[in-house]
């Protein structure tokens, strides 16, 4: 025991200086800039810088379901050939239908293209268990927010994604309504 006191009396100040665990403090409660560096079609470097974190910023052009929270996520910015684009949580206390139906009449109302799907999968846990995803898209122009929700939950939880580029609908979503 009094090893493992040592130890922690040692590890724990340089945790503490370390940027590295900061920066992971500030992706969970603040905001933390970081770049990836990616390489282009010629072999050229390319960084495209992020912001993770809950204090990330979210554009004023995406709609935020209305009566549900939004935590972001992220906010990449475009670089040579990548496009911006942001990802958030959002929780609600009313229905997936709800925020569903609410969203697309949100979107519409705004002037959006707007496509509705349902996605149908199985988890690879052990037991399987199903997934049934109801995705709500709208677009304008090159810009495009998505919204999923789990349909099988009492509250609405779900992910929210816009972007300025290309962002093709999800694979395997069928446009159909996620309540036939």
């Amino acid at each position: 025991m009094r090893g493992f006191l040592i130890f922690l009396a040692i590890a724990f100040p340089v945790v503490l200086v370390s940027p590295f665990f900061w920066g992971l403090v500030n992706m969970e409660l603040g905001a933390q800039r970081i770049g990836y560096i990616h390489k282009d079609p010629h072999g050229e470097r390319v960084t495209q810088w992020a912001t993770l974190g809950p204090k990330a910023a979210w554009p004023q052009w995406a709609v935020v379901p209305e009566g549900a929270t939004l935590r972001v996520r992220s906010n990449f910015e475009a670089a040579p050939g990548y496009s911006a684009t942001g990802v958030g949580d959002i929780n609600a206390k009313s229905s997936p239908r709800e925020i569903a139906h609410g969203y697309e009449a949100a979107l519409g109302q705004a002037g959006w293209s707007v496509r509705v799907g349902r996605f149908d999968a199985t988890s690879p846990d052990i037991p399987p268990k199903p997934i049934h995803w109801c995705i709500v898209e709208g677009r304008r122009g090159n810009r495009v927010q998505r919204l999923s929700v789990d349909i099988d939950e009492p509250e609405a939880a779900g992910s929210l994604n816009w972007t300025q580029g290309k962002m093709p609908f999800p694979i395997g979503v069928k446009d159909e309504g996620c309540w036939s």
